[in-house]
């Protein structure tokens, strides 16, 4: 699940702040390791755009025709899902509740994390560094390297991600993307704070809700 912002530079004393953070963090999206053709590339992100308020998100990705948001509340654990594919026919609304998401991430393998004393500065935030160690279904061992800051989020703000254990924001990561054999990079491009109001966080009325399995039969899936 990603699973599944714009910001303007900020000095790390003003990232420090006690303030809860409200802004956008945008990201670049690289690939490696794959034999991708030109209409593949096509259909991949080369950017994703984090609103974030407190401890809510709203996660946004354009890919090829379609854009996908996630949207999650750190405080009651919930999650919306919105696609749109183009038209007015094709906008779906899934959400999960917190029972649901904690019953998906027991299907996956989820990592132990040690977070270590090395920090990096991203975009004027002092990060912290994490391993995350994952033992894979095969039996083999993975092991991640990532940069978080708690001085945006809260501690649950990743609580339906592998990222469950990481309390704040993460400005730099990888994930494998099964679909495209290929590895995706995410590395902070600008974070800008700026108010955000209440309301993008919620499911537009344009938006027809629907369950994941009837979403599946829709386009022909099992």
């Amino acid at each position: 699940m990603a699973a599944f912002v714009v910001f303007f530079y900020v000095t790390a004393t003003n990232a420090q702040s006690t303030k809860p953070f409200q802004g956008t963090i945008t990201y670049d999206v690289a690939y490696t390791g794959a034999n991708l053709t030109p209409a593949q590339k096509a259909q991949l992100p080369t950017s994703q755009v984090v609103t974030v308020k407190e401890c809510k998100t709203k996660t946004e990705v354009v890919s090829g025709p379609m854009t996908q948001e996630v949207i999650t509340d750190g405080t009651t654990k919930t999650e919306t899902v919105l696609i749109d594919m183009g038209s007015a026919e094709t906008k779906f609304a899934i959400k999960f509740t917190a029972e649901q998401i904690t019953e998906e991430l027991a299907k996956a393998p989820m990592p132990t994390v040690n977070i270590t004393k090395v920090t990096k500065v991203i975009s004027g935030y002092t990060c912290k560094q994490a391993i995350l160690t994952t033992k894979q279904e095969d039996g083999t061992t993975t092991t991640d390297t990532i940069y978080f800051t708690e001085s945006i989020g809260c501690a649950d703000l990743n609580f339906g991600t592998q990222f469950k254990d990481i309390p704040g924001a993460v400005l730099q990561y990888s994930e494998y993307i099964a679909q495209a054999e290929a590895t995706a990079s995410y590395t902070v491009k600008e974070i800008k704070k700026s108010k955000v109001s209440d309301n993008v966080f919620l499911t537009p009325s344009d938006f027809k809700e629907v369950t994941k399995d009837e979403l599946k039969k829709m386009f022909g899936g099992d």
